[in-house]
């Protein structure tokens, strides 16, 4: 029992940290760029796995439909707070439910225009079962937008040592920016060295091909550039 309340711990803190320092990191808004620009068109996005809904909140203000969903109460209840706050006509394109991306929750209608899966498929142990599940919540002709972690360990340190001269190159290193790193590289070290946590890594090319069979037929993007090499990212048509 001490162990469950450790590791949520770890998540409520590393929530927290996450909706403060992420979207400010240039190479996670690069990221996000791609997943924006290649969605820009479908109505209709199912964000599997919405952590906080830093990628669902542009695609609702702009217009789309979203169903976000994830598995963690910390992040869920920070994505419902960036929902509340927003006018309501926004709001009513967002919605926001708890669920696992092993099976998407009863209440995601099918074919979605875009299944957006961002940084979630490190935290998966079967890929393959969870990308079929998004196969089939897609119409014909959908797109699956995927990013994830390329290393057996993500490096951390290379990630925000980057940042920071980026950072500092655009006159943003702020204290309050660097006291937000200093406790998301606290929350995320424990993370991203727990084995239990982080149990599933892909290069680019193994991206591609575990798509296929999940049953995606066109490769519309696949590069392995974002956070500075550490990351791949993968836009393949049903």
């Amino acid at each position: 029992m001490p162990e469950t309340v450790f590791v949520d711990n770890i998540w409520n803190d590393f929530a927290h940290s996450y909706d403060q320092m992420i979207p400010e990191l240039p190479c996670y808004q690069r990221q996000r760029d791609k997943i924006l620009r290649d969605t820009r068109e479908r109505a209709y996005v199912i964000d599997a796995g919405c952590g906080t809904g830093l990628v669902s909140e542009p695609m609702v203000r702009r217009g789309q439909r979203v169903v976000g969903f994830d598995n963690n109460e910390a992040m869920l209840a920070l994505a419902m707070r960036r929902r509340d706050s927003e006018p309501e006509a926004v709001r009513a394109r967002w919605t926001i439910l708890p669920g696992d991306v092993t099976s998407f929750p009863l209440e995601v209608e099918g074919a979605a225009d875009a299944v957006v899966m961002n940084n979630v498929l490190f935290y998966v142990r079967d890929p393959e079962a969870v990308l079929r599940e998004a196969w089939t919540h897609l119409k014909p002709g959908g797109v699956l937008c995927m990013t994830s972690n390329k290393r057996p360990r993500p490096n951390l340190e290379l990630v925000l040592r980057n940042s920071i001269q980026e950072w500092e190159a655009q006159g943003r290193w702020t204290q309050e920016l660097q006291r937000a790193v200093s406790h998301h590289r606290t929350c995320a070290q424990r993370l991203t060295t727990d084995p239990n946590e982080m149990v599933t890594f892909l290069d680019t090319d193994q991206a591609v091909k575990l798509l296929e069979k999940a049953g995606f037929s066109e490769v519309l993007v696949a590069d392995g550039d974002d956070y500075y090499g550490e990351n791949f990212y993968v836009c393949m048509r049903k």
